[in-house]
C-alpha cells in the first residue's frame, strides 16, 4: 500500500513536531535539574559558613600571651601619658568664702604690681583679672560651693599673668572666665547620680574625671614677647590648648591718616558754614597735611621693632585637669608646721605644749587647796572634842 504525497508530508511534519517537543522537554528538565543542584550547593555552603562562624574560638597559647602583653604595654603607656599630661593638675582647696576673697584681693594686688608698660605696671590700676563679680564696688562674696573652682581658676590666672610678666608682655587688657555649660550640666548629672547611688546603697567608683576650664585673654606685647608667651603655653606644666588665636596692630597708620583727613574735611566744612573762615580752615588742613613730621610718620617704610607699637593678641585657652592631683583627706593630720591656727590664734601643737607647760603650775595650785581642806577638817575635829 503506497502512501500518497500528502500523507508523507503529514507524517514527516508530525515526526518533526514530536522531535521538537521532546527536545524542548529535555531542555526544561536540564534547566530544572541545574537549578536544583545550584540551590543545594548554595544551601550547603551557607550551612558550612554558619557552622564555621558560630564555632568556638580556640586561640593558641602564643596568641593569648601576645594579647596579654599588648594589654599590659598599653596600660603602662596610658598611665605614663596621663601622668605626663596631668603633672600640673590643681587640687580643689577647701577654703571658706571670706578666706578665699581675702586671698583673691591679695593676689590681685600682687599681680597689679608686676612690671609692664602701663605706667610701669602690667595692667591698669582698676583691672581685676576676670574677677569683677567678686571685687570692686559691686563685689559679692562667693558661694561656698563655688569656692573650690574659683580657687583653681585664681591659681591658673595668677600663674599665667606671672608668665606674661616674665615674657615681657606690655599690658594684659582683658581676661574672661568662660563658663562651660556642657560641663556644668555633666556636673549636675553627676551630682544627681551620686545622690541616687547613695540612696540605692551604691558607692562611687572614684575614677578620675577630666574637666576643662576655658579662658579668653587679650594682651598687648611686642613680637618677641608674643613668641615667648606661646612657647610658655605649649610647655607649661598645665595641659593647655590655644584656640582662636588672632593678633593685630595696636595703631594702624593708614586708618589714622584716613580718620585725620576725614576730621580735617569735616572741620573745614563746619568753618565754611560758619562763614568767613573758609580760607583759614583750608590753610590749616593743608598745613597739617604738608607737615613733614606727620607725613614721615604716616609713610614710614622701615621702623625699629623696639620703637614700634605693641601688637594686640587675643586667644582662647582651654586648661584641662585630669583629676590626678592629690588633695589632703578630711581626717588626715597635716604635716608639722602646716597646722592652721585655731580660733584663739594658736595651733593645736602649741596648745598641747602650753597645756604640758601649765600642768606643773596646776598641780602646785591644787596642792595648797588640799592642805587648806585638811586644816579645816582638823579644826572642826578639835571643836567637837572640846564640846
Amino acid at each position: 500500500m503506497s502512501l500518497s504525497k500528502q500523507q508523507m508530508i503529514g507524517a514527516v511534519g508530525g515526526g518533526v513536531f514530536v522531535l521538537g517537543v521532546l527536545g524542548l522537554g529535555w531542555m526544561l528538565y536540564s534547566a530544572w535539574d541545574a537549578r536544583g543542584t545550584a540551590e543545594e550547593d548554595l544551601a550547603s555552603a551557607g550551612e558550612s559558613f554558619a557552622r564555621y562562624n558560630a564555632a568556638a574560638v580556640y586561640p593558641s597559647k602564643a596568641s593569648i600571651e601576645s594579647v596579654k602583653s599588648n594589654a599590659t604595654s598599653y596600660a603602662a603607656w596610658y598611665e605614663s601619658a596621663v601622668a605626663l599630661a596631668a603633672r600640673g593638675d590643681k587640687a580643689l582647696q577647701g577654703e571658706t568664702p571670706p578666706i578665699f576673697k581675702q586671698r583673691l584681693q591679695n593676689e590681685v594686688r600682687r599681680m597689679l604690681d608686676l612690671v609692664g608698660g602701663v605706667g610701669g605696671k602690667i595692667a591698669a590700676p582698676t583691672f581685676l583679672f576676670g574677677f569683677e563679680q567678686f571685687l570692686g564696688e559691686g563685689g559679692v562674696l562667693p558661694k561656698e560651693d563655688e569656692v573650690p573652682l574659683l580657687a583653681v581658676q585664681l591659681d591658673t590666672i595668677a600663674g599665667l599673668v606671672d608668665a606674661f610678666a616674665e615674657a615681657g608682655v606690655y599690658e594684659v587688657k582683658s581676661i574672661v572666665r568662660v563658663e562651660n555649660k556642657a560641663e556644668k550640666a555633666d556636673d549636675d548629672e553627676a551630682k544627681s547620680a551620686d545622690k541616687s547611688a547613695k540612696k540605692g546603697g551604691k558607692a562611687d567608683d572614684g575614677a578620675p574625671k577630666t574637666t576643662k576650664q576655658t579662658y579668653q585673654f587679650e594682651i598687648a606685647a611686642r613680637p618677641e614677647a608674643l613668641v615667648a608667651t606661646l612657647n610658655y603655653l605649649t610647655s607649661c606644666p598645665r595641659f593647655t590648648v590655644v584656640r582662636n588665636l588672632s593678633f593685630k596692630e595696636s595703631a594702624d597708620a593708614i586708618v589714622e591718616r584716613l580718620t585725620a583727613a576725614e576730621k580735617a574735611k569735616a572741620d573745614e566744612g563746619g568753618k565754611t558754614n560758619a562763614g568767613g573762615g573758609r580760607r583759614r580752615g583750608r590753610g590749616a588742613a593743608v598745613q597739617a597735611a604738608e607737615d613733614p613730621a606727620a607725613v614721615a610718620a604716616a609713610n614710614r617704610i622701615v621702623a625699629s621693632p623696639e620703637g614700634a607699637d605693641p601688637l594686640t593678641m587675643a586667644f582662647t585657652l582651654d586648661v584641662y585637669d585630669f583629676g590626678r592631683a592629690s588633695a589632703p583627706a578630711a581626717g588626715e593630720k597635716p604635716a608639722e608646721g602646716d597646722e592652721k591656727p585655731a580660733e584663739g590664734g594658736e595651733t593645736p601643737a602649741a596648745e598641747e605644749k602650753a597645756a604640758e607647760g601649765d600642768a606643773p603650775a596646776a598641780a602646785e595650785k591644787a596642792e595648797p587647796a588640799a592642805d587648806d581642806k585638811a586644816a579645816e577638817e582638823t579644826v572642826e575635829e578639835k571643836k567637837e572634842d572640846k564640846e
